[in-house]
C-alpha cells in the first residue's frame, strides 16, 4: 500500500480508515488496510475493506478514486498475507 497521494488510486469509505487514500492493484475482493495509529503505543491493527465498482471524483484529479467500503465492524490484527 502506498502513502504517496500522487500514487493513490483508492479511498476508504466508512470505518476506522475513512478518508484514507491508498494504492491497490486488484479489481475485486476484500483487502486489509492498516489502521493509522493515534499514538506510538497503539498496537498495529487492520480493517477489512471491500473493493467496489463505485468511483469518487475530486476536482483537479484526472482519474477517479476506487471506493473501498468498510466490510468489517471491528478492526483486527494486520495479516500480511492478505494485503
Amino acid at each position: 500500500m502506498s502513502t504517496d497521494p500522487h500514487e493513490c488510486n483508492a479511498i476508504c469509505l466508512g470505518g476506522p480508515c475513512h478518508g484514507l487514500l491508498t494504492h491497490i492493484d486488484q479489481d475485486i475482493g476484500i483487502l486489509t488496510i492498516p489502521v493509522p495509529c493515534r499514538s506510538p503505543s497503539d498496537a498495529a491493527a487492520g480493517a477489512r475493506y471491500r473493493i467496489t465498482r463505485e468511483r469518487i471524483r475530486y476536482h483537479g484529479r484526472p482519474a477517479p478514486y476506487i471506493a473501498l467500503r468498510w466490510a468489517d465492524p471491528r478492526p483486527g490484527p494486520i495479516c500480511e498475507d492478505h494485503q
